[in-house]
């Protein structure tokens, strides 16, 4: 298993770094993948190469999928040791860096997502 060094706030250096473990299984958000993506869609994708944040490039070769949803469940991706993100820079130019955390050393947490509701004004006369 391999670390690597994160900032703790990119806007603020003085707050220092972490160790982030890279074990091989991880997690990605939902969002950051798409079987067929969109025009304009950059991050992961089958045969696309994006790059971890504070990692590697990686490149999605394939996935598997819930039998009885379709769902996707599982991203398979390979990635290129050659460019770890502590390294001089690589040749290679990627359009997006998408978020992770190691399966292996995630918490378990209570997430609960809230939307503000604009409220439409009717123009008076």
């Amino acid at each position: 298993m391999e670390e690597f060094e994160a900032v703790n706030n990119p806007e603020d250096p003085a707050v220092g770094t972490r160790k982030v473990p890279f074990p091989g299984w991880l997690y990605i958000e939902q969002e950051d993948f798409r079987e067929e993506p969109p025009p304009k869609y950059f991050r992961l994708a089958p045969g696309r190469e994006i790059r971890l944040r504070y990692a590697y490039l990686i490149t999605c070769t394939g996935v598997n999928k819930d039998p009885k949803t379709g769902e996707v469940n599982e991203v398979h991706c390979t990635y290129d040791p050659a460019t770890r993100a502590v390294m001089p820079r690589t040749a290679a130019k990627v359009k997006s860096t998408i978020h992770w955390v190691s399966a292996a050393h995630a918490l378990e947490a209570e997430v609960r997502l809230y939307e503000t509701c604009s409220q439409k004004k009717t123009p008076t006369r």
